[in-house]
């Protein structure tokens, strides 16, 4: 196996003047796709069918060589499960040589996030978010029925399968993070899940389950829905002040809950109490799936399967169209009590609505999503992980030393 034609595959190469060439088979490289942490993307054609292809090229080297390995286990795993109608993209094949690894996939068309950048961050309209919501959800049943935590579910990771036909049709990408459920236990990677999705119980390091998935599909709804991330936080500690500021504080129970031995940013957990947020009260607890979605305590989160049953998600069948624009949301009120506005009532019942006491929240911008939500090149969220010695610690702190 080899390169044909002029240029570098990695890094700075010019795509129409290489072809990768596999046994008998050629692939003619037409585009750069997009670049990650791990590898970048390419479009090809194979000269044998004509049939166009994305190209996940990846370097097998130390660490990087290992997230190769398990992503190629994970891939196979979803083969041989048939995941044809689960909405999951379509693995075809592999091959390597000394350096690279190359994974062969079905080409798809756009990410949800490049969506909405080329849509100046618009929030969409309720019922494309339930359309691409109940898609995602039957391929987080099928992960389940495989025993499979996707782990990094975000708008990046959702690709549009062929908008002009078949508007809002999506396939889940990316199981270079992926992890199969009898091993998580074994699991001391403090870097799991984009920070903006990171389920609650990574950030306070205890142990987790495939519902991390849900809790990040609630953020992607309402990311959607308001055009700006509802936890933009610019670190782990950051991150939990975010959700307190929505959830409350998290029930005792679970801080106290034994920790797994991940690297974390809180030196203790008493700097949680310094959040002056209150319980929600009894009328605020519905039965909204959102609502279910984002919970603290992931046994109380609701299950794929329960959800794609919520009235929420099968309201779908009986529904009328909407006709009306959904106007971008409103600023925040400029006073001390501030709450988000909802442009829609249907979706202002099913997003969660931030506590009256809750701290100020960024002004949402599609500045604020682009600059802090991920880089436009590579489309990943750069980390702030290790000790809190970067944190200040708040002026009324009751951690004791």
């Amino acid at each position: 196996m080899g390169f044909g034609g002029q240029g570098q595959v990695f890094w700075g190469f010019q795509p129409t003047m290489v072809t990768l060439v596999v046994g008998a088979e050629c692939y003619d490289i037409m585009a750069m796709v997009g670049k990650g942490t791990f590898g970048q993307v390419i479009q090809g054609q194979c000269r044998s069918t004509g049939e166009m292809v994305a190209i996940k090229i990846l370097k097998n080297c130390d660490h990087d060589g290992q997230i190769v390995k398990n992503e190629l286990r994970l891939l196979q795993a979803l083969r041989e499960g048939d995941t044809k109608d689960s909405h999951i993209i379509h693995f075809l094949e592999s091959f390597s040589d000394t350096v690279w690894t190359y994974l062969v996939f079905e080409l798809l068309q756009q990410n949800l996030f490049d969506f909405q950048k080329q849509n100046n961050f618009s929030p969409l309209p309720v019922q494309h978010i339930r359309t691409i919501t109940a898609q995602v959800l039957v391929a987080l049943v099928k992960l389940k029925e495989l025993s499979i935590i996707h782990a990094d579910l975000k708008p990046e990771n959702i690709m549009l399968v062929d908008h002009p036909r078949y508007p809002f049709r999506i396939k889940l990408v990316d199981f270079g993070s992926a992890i199969l459920l009898p091993e998580v236990c074994h699991v001391q990677e403090p870097y799991i899940q984009t920070r903006f999705y990171r389920a609650p119980e990574i950030l306070l390091g205890l142990p987790f389950c495939e519902k991390v998935d849900i809790w990040s599909l609630g953020c992607v709804m309402a990311e959607l829905h308001l055009g700006w991330p509802l936890y933009p936080g610019n670190d782990e500690y950051d991150q939990v002040c975010y959700i307190c500021s929505t959830l409350g504080l998290p029930r005792g129970e679970l801080l106290c809950a034994p920790m797994e031995r991940r690297e974390h940013i809180f030196s203790s957990l008493d700097q949680l109490a310094v959040v002056n947020v209150c319980p929600m009260s009894d009328p605020d607890k519905e039965e909204l799936l959102v609502k279910r979605m984002l919970t603290w305590d992931s046994h109380e989160r609701i299950t794929p399967s329960a959800a794609l049953q919520h009235p929420f998600i099968s309201i779908t069948q009986h529904a009328p169209p909407i006709t009306e624009p959904v106007a971008p949301p409103a600023p925040l009120r400029p006073h001390n009590n501030p709450c988000i506005q909802f442009s829609s009532p249907e979706l202002a019942r099913d997003l969660l609505l931030p506590h009256p006491q809750a701290p100020q929240l960024p002004k949402p911008s599609a500045l604020l999503v682009e600059t802090t939500a991920r880089a436009a090149t590579g489309h990943t969220v750069p980390d702030t992980t290790g000790s809190v010695s970067h944190i200040d610690p708040p002026i009324n702190s009751l951690a004791k030393n």
